[in-house]
């Protein structure tokens, strides 16, 4: 029950944004017959692909791409949204002037959590209401002219990059989650060639309130699989190489912890 009440107050700030279709991959507990019931509610155009089944991140965030590329290839750009998000108007506009200015495959979007904090640019926020009705012009204000080095969800791709790239390989990434947004952005990074140092960005130009915002704090068994995963598919360079894309202290240690223990 409090997962559809966050589900009902992030897809309605999403009736407030520019473009109004969402592609959603059912791995929940509702049946998709129950899912659709739910979502008509609301003032967005929905697409349900899955079948109830736990497939996974990778399997799932990918289905959605393929579902993209193949029924809708006309699309110029792709997010990711998780449900414990909140938006607020046209929160896209300023990702797609962005990727439309510069040559980037991806941007993130500015992110404040629960308690106020503002990942990135180390900076807490005033309260964040507790009114739904409140969050819009919450959020709104907290927008500066700012692009910094890093990687958050919700993030915007352009679709034809994201295809090129592959997006996420679940031959290498078997397991549920972790270490998908890694493997992206390696993609990214070797389409774009080591020369030109790439780097992903966040632009707080759009806000968004994300519940839980935390980097990775710790490895559990299940992520393994992942991160053998990703090693196989890009190797100790590619564990080098992450060290220098991420901005958290503790991502760049983890990498250079494990592309030193392969030396």
């Amino acid at each position: 029950m409090e997962d559809l009440e966050m589900a009902k107050k992030c897809l309605q700030s999403l009736e407030k944004s520019t473009y109004k279709t969402v592609v959603i991959y059912n791995q929940g507990v509702l049946s998709n017959e129950q899912v659709n019931k739910f979502l008509s509610n609301f003032d967005i155009e929905f697409i349900l692909i899955g079948d109830k089944a736990n497939t996974g991140t990778v399997v799932g965030r990918q289905s959605c791409f393929e579902y993209i590329w193949k029924h809708k290839p006309e699309t110029e750009f792709i997010s990711e949204l998780h449900l414990d998000m909140i938006f607020t108007h046209n929160w896209e506009n300023p990702l797609v002037d962005y990727l439309d200015a510069f040559d980037e495959p991806i941007v993130s979007c500015g992110i404040v959590d629960k308690n106020g904090i503002m990942n990135f640019i180390n900076k807490k926020a005033a309260p964040v209401p507790n009114e739904i009705a409140a969050m819009d012009d919450y959020l709104a204000g907290l927008r500066q002219e700012l692009v910094v080095h890093g990687f958050t969800n919700p993030c915007i791709h352009k679709s034809n990059i994201l295809k090129e790239t592959g997006g996420y390989n679940a031959s290498f990434l078997t397991g549920k989650q972790a270490f998908e947004d890694d493997s992206m952005l390696l993609g990214y990074y070797y389409y774009y060639g080591t020369k030109a140092n790439w780097k992903p960005k966040v632009s707080y130009n759009s806000v968004v309130y994300h519940t839980v915002a935390g980097q990775r704090w710790g490895m559990s068994a299940s992520d393994t699989i992942n991160y053998e995963g990703l090693v196989k598919q890009y190797g100790a360079t590619g564990l080098k190489h992450l060290a220098k894309l991420h901005k958290s202290q503790w991502l760049i240690d983890f990498f250079t912890q494990r592309y030193n223990s392969m030396l």
